[in-house]
């Protein structure tokens, strides 16, 4: 089977939405501070003067609203967004008959997700304050996952 145009828009975004979380957290101050030129630098084993930063913030310096947790929750709503919309258009048009009948309305698909997402954001944000590097794979795993069931509900809508 072929994916079609909207199929491999929506992967890229996910790969997007996976891939800028870790690329914005890798780290160039050694080449910011060395100008660019590393040919001088002491080797690994040799000792330094310099202290070591701790490998995450206090817990106090962690920003609520930084660019990353914004596009990674923005994503995350998003998507669960349009899951919802596109659920709903299909069981409108009678084609999607695996929903469960306690989820066959708007307001019941909302009511699950939306508080769904406002926990994994709250996750997000206790993992990123305890510094865990992969704080954002439990909001990027409910992101690919809305996606993969709205590309399947409009797959199968009239």
């Amino acid at each position: 089977m072929k994916p079609n145009r909207k199929q491999l828009l929506l992967l890229i975004a996910c790969l997007f939405v996976i891939a800028m979380p870790v690329l914005a957290q890798t780290n160039s101050t050694h080449a910011l501070a060395t100008g660019g030129d590393t040919s001088n630098t002491a080797l690994p084993d040799a000792p330094s003067v310099e202290t070591r930063r701790p490998a995450s913030p206090p817990p106090a310096a962690v920003q609520l609203f930084s660019p990353e947790s914004v596009m990674v929750t923005s994503m995350l709503f998003s998507s669960s967004i349009a899951n919802v919309e596109l659920t709903t258009r299909c069981l409108e048009n009678g084609a999607c008959t695996k929903v469960p009948s306690a989820l066959r309305s708007r307001g019941a698909l909302y009511g699950v997700s939306l508080p769904a997402d406002v926990g994994i954001t709250v996750l997000g944000y206790y993992l990123r304050r305890s510094g865990h590097r992969w704080w954002f794979v439990p909001a990027a795993m409910f992101t690919v996952g809305n996606a993969i069931y709205a590309v399947h509900a409009s797959q199968h809508m009239r």
